[in-house]
């Protein structure tokens, strides 16, 4: 029988998130190397950079210091966690960086600007926190959360402001969640909660979640630089029997416009684009735009190197 005096349930929550995190790691770093062939645009590696750097970050600051703490008796244990962290955080500064510089070049804005920007304003919190009566140690521990949350604001900042479209509307919905998110759990760093056991776990469990999740919903929904669909035009109109006017619409849905906004470029009303949708996906014998775009996304394995742009 299982003796249940040995088992430290202490110890499961923390245990549990530890698990979590390194699930999340293994499926985020496959889904960005699965969709790294089909992004064109050279800023997706920064996105790749910051995500793997991102994980580097958490396992040698926040998990080593986790684990340390929690399960191993050695003199000055605090002291040696501490050294970690600030150790780790370069890697938290560049990932972050690249996250900047991937979502300027997105948008097709300067990068330096937004760069410095978020630098000025990461070290006026600093200097706000020391004048507020933080010693200088809490400060540079609490460093790497302003930069979070000041990179958070300026990402979202950059991606609300900027007019290229890069992702389908619900997509860009939970992606902009997903980085508010991300950011605002650096606030509970300052408050009563980090005495609360599990807090450190929590926390880390969250901070891989929001930003694998981010990661994760803009590759499955980005439009902008999704390498074009394969199969070229003749083909399309030959193997499902669309035509001119139904690819130009099958175009717009690709490129997740709205009904409305396919109708504004076409010059043609928004009854005629329901009724080309409908018609669209008839012969193709799906039943909404998400199977469609999977359709077309499945036919690009197939065919590499070949679009349907006109």
């Amino acid at each position: 029988m299982l003796n249940y005096d040995n088992i430290n349930f202490d110890t499961l929550p923390l245990w549990l998130s530890f698990v979590l995190c390194l699930s999340m790691t293994a499926g985020g770093l496959l889904i960005l190397f699965r969709f790294h062939q089909t992004r064109k645009s050279s800023s997706f590696q920064y996105l790749q950079i910051f995500l793997i750097l991102l994980y580097v970050y958490g396992y040698y600051s926040l998990w080593s210091g986790i684990l340390l703490s929690g399960f191993m008796q050695i003199e000055n244990v605090q002291r040696v966690a501490l050294l970690l962290a600030q150790m780790g955080a370069p890697f938290l500064m560049v990932s972050l960086t690249m996250l900047l510089v991937w979502a300027a070049r997105l948008q097709k804005r300067p990068v330096m600007p937004v760069l410095l920007l978020t630098a000025v304003s990461s070290a006026v919190v600093v200097l706000a926190l020391v004048w507020w009566g933080w010693s200088l140690a809490d400060s540079l521990s609490s460093l790497g959360s302003v930069v979070a949350m000041t990179s958070t604001l300026a990402l979202l900042g950059v991606l609300l402001s900027g007019k290229q479209p890069f992702i389908s509307r619900l997509g860009k919905r939970w992606l902009m969640m997903l980085i508010f998110a991300s950011g605002i759990i650096h606030l509970f760093v300052f408050t009563p909660l980090t005495a609360y056991q599990h807090f450190n776990g929590v926390f880390a469990f969250l901070f891989y979640l929001f930003n694998t999740a981010m990661v994760v919903v803009y590759c499955y929904e980005a439009t902008e630089e999704t390498a074009p669909p394969s199969l070229p035009l003749d083909d399309i109109l030959h193997r499902y029997g669309i035509s001119k006017r139904e690819a130009d619409v099958l175009r717009g849905i690709y490129a997740g416009q709205t009904n409305q906004e396919i109708a504004n470029q076409l010059f043609i009303s928004l009854q005629t684009v329901k009724d080309h949708s409908s018609r669209i996906y008839q012969k193709t014998f799906v039943k909404n735009r998400a199977q469609l775009t999977t359709l077309i996304r499945e036919s690009q394995n197939n065919h590499p190197g070949v679009s349907i742009r006109s």
